[in-house]
Formats: C-alpha cells, sequence, structure tokens
C-alpha cells in the first residue's frame, strides 16, 4: 500500500471509516435489494457485518459519524492518492447517509434526492430534445406511415436468429476485449462468462477479475450485441471492476473499493464509462466496418445494410438515454403524471404501450439511476474528448477513485 505522507492517526482513521462504510453499505443492503450491485471483499468483513441487522436510522446516525471523522482530517496533509481517497470516502459516505435516511422514511424533492444520491445536479428539461433524433429517423427509415411503427418494424428486421447467437456473441466481446486490452492493462486471469438467457439479463462481478453476465435474447437485435459487448463487458462494468480490485483493493488496500452500492456518485461515473465503452473500442466507422465484415456475415445479413442499420440504432440510443432522463425526472419530480409520462414514451421515444409500461416500472424501482445514466454518460464523453490523449484519460476514470466533479470542465487530471 502506499502510504501517506500524514504520518499517523490520520491515515489510520481514513482506514477505520473505509472500513465502516463497507459495513454500513452491507448493512443497508439488508433493506434495500437494489442498493448493493457487488461485493468482493473480504469474506470476514461480510460475515462481520451481517451477523447483526441495523435499521436505516441508524444507519445514517453512523454515516453522519463517519463524515465528520473524515472533516477532522485535513487533505492538504495527504499526498495526491489519499487527498483523492478521502474527498472520494466524502461523497460516497454522503450518498449513503442519504439513502439510509430515505429508506428511515425522509421525503426530499427528487431533485435534492438525486444531487445527494449521485453527486451531481440533475439535467434541466428540454422538451425539444428529440426533435433531430426523430428528423434523422425519419429521413433514413423506409417505409410510410407513423414513426413508432416503421422504427419498430425496421429493427425486427435485424432480431438475430438463434442459431446465429453463440458465433455473433462470441465475435462481439472477442473483438472488443482485444480492441480494450491495447489500452488499458486488463488483470491477469481476467475473465468473463456469458450466458444467453430467454428472461431478464444480469451482470455479477464475483471478485478474483471474474464476472458472470446473462444477456437478454428477447427481441434481440444485432446491434445490441456490440453494446453489450461493450457496456457489460470491454471496457464497461467487467472491465472497470476487474482493474479497479486490482489497482484500488489489492494493490493499495482500499477497502471501500469492494462494494459498489448501486445508487451513488460512483454509479454516475462508472456507467457513464462502461456506456461510453462503445465508441471508445469502437470509434467512428470502426463500428460499421465491424459489422460489415464480421458480425453481419456471421448473423446472415447482408453487409450493405450496416450503415444503415447503425445510423438508426445510433439516434435511437440517443433518444432512448435523453428520454429516460427526461421522463424520469419528469415523472419522479411530479411534472408529468402517469398518463403522461407513458404518452412521452410511445410518442417520442417510439415504444409501444407494454414497452412504455415496463419502463415506467423501471423507473419507478430505480427511481434516478436511469437519469444518472444519461448525466454520467455525457460527463464521460466530454471529460475524455477526442484528443491524443483520450485514452489516458479514460483510463484515469477506471483506475482513479474520482468523483463526478472530477469530470467536469474544473476537473483536470493531476
Amino acid at each position: 500500500m502506499k502510504p501517506s505522507t500524514y504520518i499517523g492517526e490520520s491515515a489510520a482513521d481514513i482506514d477505520a471509516v473505509a472500513r465502516f462504510y463497507v459495513k454500513c453499505v452491507l448493512w443497508l443492503g439488508v433493506h434495500d435489494p437494489i442498493y448493493v450491485e457487488a461485493y468482493f471483499g473480504p469474506e470476514a468483513v461480510r460475515e462481520e457485518a451481517l451477523t447483526v441487522s441495523v435499521p436505516p436510522d441508524r444507519i445514517a446516525g453512523y454515516a453522519t459519524d463517519l463524515i465528520a471523522t473524515l472533516d477532522r482530517i485535513d487533505p492538504e496533509h495527504l499526498d495526491g492518492a489519499w487527498r483523492r481517497r478521502h474527498a472520494y470516502l466524502q461523497g460516497m459516505i454522503r450518498a449513503l447517509e442519504a439513502r439510509a435516511g430515505i429508506m428511515a422514511g425522509k421525503r426530499p424533492g427528487f431533485d435534492a434526492e438525486f444531487r445527494a444520491l449521485f453527486g451531481i445536479a440533475a439535467p434541466e428539461d428540454d422538451p425539444d430534445y428529440y426533435g433531430e433524433l426523430h428528423t434523422t429517423l425519419d429521413s433514413q427509415l423506409p417505409g410510410t406511415g407513423d414513426l413508432a411503427s416503421r422504427y419498430r418494424a425496421f429493427m425486427d428486421s435485424f432480431i438475430l436468429p438463434a442459431d446465429r447467437l453463440e458465433p455473433v456473441f462470441a465475435a462481439a466481446f472477442a473483438e472488443s476485449r482485444r480492441r480494450t486490452a491495447a489500452h488499458l492493462p486488463l488483470p491477469a486471469g481476467e475473465r468473463l462468462e456469458i450466458t444467453c438467457v430467454s428472461d431478464e439479463g444480469y451482470n455479477r462481478y464475483l471478485g478474483d477479475g471474474r464476472s458472470q453476465v446473462g444477456v437478454s435474447t428477447t427481441a434481440l437485435t444485432i446491434d445490441r450485441v456490440l453494446a453489450h459487448a461493450c457496456r457489460e463487458g470491454y471496457p464497461g462494468r467487467h472491465t472497470v471492476r476487474a482493474i479497479r480490485e486490482t489497482a484500488l483493493v489489492r494493490a493499495r488496500g482500499w477497502i471501500e473499493h469492494s462494494v459498489i452500492p448501486l445508487l451513488s456518485p460512483f454509479t454516475t461515473v462508472a456507467e457513464g464509462a462502461a456506456l461510453y465503452g462503445e465508441e471508445m473500442v469502437f470509434p467512428d466507422r470502426d463500428r460499421v466496418r465491424f459489422y460489415e465484415e464480421v458480425l453481419f456475415p456471421l448473423a446472415g445479413f447482408d453487409p450493405a445494410d450496416a450503415g444503415l442499420l447503425d445510423t438508426v440504432a445510433s439516434a435511437a440510443r440517443s433518444l432512448e438515454l435523453a428520454g429516460n432522463a427526461r421522463v424520469g425526472r419528469g415523472y419522479l419530480a411530479s411534472l408529468l403524471s402517469r398518463e403522461e409520462a407513458c404518452r412521452i414514451l410511445q410518442d417520442v421515444m417510439l415504444l409501444d404501450r407494454d414497452g412504455a409500461e415496463a419502463r415506467l416500472q423501471f423507473i419507478e424501482e430505480f427511481r434516478g439511476y436511469p437519469v444518472a445514466l444519461s448525466r454520467g454518460y455525457r460527463l464521460v464523453r466530454e471529460y475524455v474528448g477526442s484528443g491524443a490523449d483520450r485514452w489516458d484519460r479514460f483510463a484515469r476514470i477506471i483506475t482513479e477513485p474520482l468523483l463526478p466533479g472530477d469530470l467536469t470542465s474544473s476537473g483536470s487530471p493531476e
């Protein structure tokens, strides 16, 4: 572990805060089934934590005490790495305090809740965000009739046949891993097991560089295969967790990174990186070329259609990302009724009624999470930029304990 330049009690205090923070997250996960996305720290810590049941109001109180302990440490007396650790713990514990308070009965307004949990302000509403995207789709989609029907009919023509799933998945994950490994230090022995499932997909990080990913094959279109490979695998969630386990938990002994709370500033940064991962490893024409040369022939589709599919799918993904954020913010802040939110999901985001209902149920369960995805994606994209150092900046997001504020225009690499 790299020692702090602040010798003595303060470094020990940070270690103690981090260990107790992990216990608090595990305690809250007992009451909040969506809260703990992964834990890959010492089993003894988990066992010690879960021998008792701690109510949310007491967890919130513990979080307040931990913040007070950190506030007594002057970060100017810490070296750069430990200063970032100190700031990261402050941000994560404040989010824990807020979520525990909500679970104990507090009801902040949506904007206050979002900022407290995800470490950044919710995006301002832009009711016209979809205009240009609809224009793109309308000009590219074949056929006549309403836009939503034409879009769904077009995408249905690219649903993968069941007997082509395995080779297409294998090729997509293998190439995304090869390209990622050329830029990022994948840990020795890391591995990803991929399973096709007929119900809801999942991503489980097991520790020691191992992940299990279940990808839902229900109406799976070929563009989603590559998106899954990058978001769930390389350089997405699996890569982020495997590298951080190696670089932060094992190399530095920073136990706070062995637990992943879903509703947290970490999610804003890490999920933003995972979403942006496809653009990192398949920039510009690379994605279309990979469709034309590899994925479309494996799937039995005409490579000549690859460019059109990419244009349509890219516009639709941008529409989905921005639309989820707008509907989520509006609905949860009581600016939209349930019926109004459902209508936007159908008329603007081109979902059918069943799809709109399912999306609203997701928003109701996960609240600000889809808004954080959109916010995080934009932060990462803007921070990485298009310069020669874009991979260095992307690597910093993955390997350092950064908060959303570190990715704004004022946050720059040290």
